[in-house]
């Protein structure tokens, strides 16, 4: 196929308001892949300048991948009030659109929304990738009036999980912070507990030796093996949850996994 380049050559915008790239392959040999990238990312920092397209792309794949509401090219979406369930409808119709079925890939918080889209339409999924991805729902223990204040110009959270989500979000440049905050915000009114709906696909985790976000994800593993489906851990030695993402060996992984 080349080199595959960013902007896609085909964009769109679903209900929800995700914005969804997608490289068409002239010769698909399987089903595309879809990428869903983690909080305060994009597709273009979490997968193109990470060097993720073309390799996906050299399995005979269609390459699709979605920027979250209020991120990337949807960082015009406020997404105040959005659940799960509005992206998972989303993340179907986005699939059906292209043949009804699809590989999945997320990271960090996008791994969040492929395990509930991999449970909720396993007909869909012929395989799921959970990368940087949090056994529990630790993370969403955040202080809302701080963080809200905060993106609107107000002074640093005092609520140190609180203060590190901010930092997070605001690593990037050119963030619309108040966007990329409520996303977070509007996700975690709801629990986020793994072992309640395990996705019935042959499944991937991956996560770095030093990444302390994802350092219980290979309870994922074992809750997808004991369901009755294949899945693997993976664990990049020295690797941490901001450059897994350029790690050859999570590359090297996922290609194996998805048969390239």
């Amino acid at each position: 196929m080349g080199t595959l380049r960013y902007p896609a050559p085909e964009s769109y915008r679903t209900a929800h308001g995700l914005s969804v790239h997608t490289w068409a392959h002239a010769e698909p040999e399987a089903e595309p892949i879809l990428l869903i990238h983690g909080f305060a990312s994009n597709t273009l920092f979490n997968w193109v300048k990470t060097g993720w397209l073309d390799p996906l792309a050299g399995t005979g794949r269609t390459v699709i991948a979605v920027d979250l509401p209020g991120h990337g090219a949807s960082e015009d979406v406020d997404p105040a009030g959005l659940r799960n369930a509005d992206l998972v409808d989303d993340l179907a119709q986005v699939v059906d659109q292209a043949g009804g079925a699809a590989a999945v890939h997320g990271y960090s918080l996008g791994s969040r929304i492929a395990w509930e889209f991999s449970h909720q339409h396993p007909e869909r999924v012929v395989s799921l990738v959970m990368g940087g991805a949090p056994a529990g729902g630790d993370v969403d223990q955040i202080d809302a009036q701080q963080a809200r204040a905060w993106a609107a110009g107000g002074a640093e959270p005092q609520d140190e999980t609180t203060r590190q989500l901010v930092t997070v979000a605001a690593a990037l440049p050119g963030q619309n912070l108040p966007h990329v905050v409520e996303l977070r915000l509007s996700l975690a009114a709801e629990a986020y507990d793994p072992a309640t709906g395990v996705p019935a696909v042959p499944t991937l985790v991956v996560a770095g030796t030093r990444d302390e976000i994802a350092a219980d994800s290979a309870e994922l593993a074992n809750l997808v093996e004991a369901a009755g489906q294949p899945a693997r851990f993976v664990q990049l030695t020295g690797r941490n949850h901001v450059n897994a993402l350029t790690a050859r060996d999570y590359k090297s992984a996922v290609l194996e996994f998805l048969g390239g």
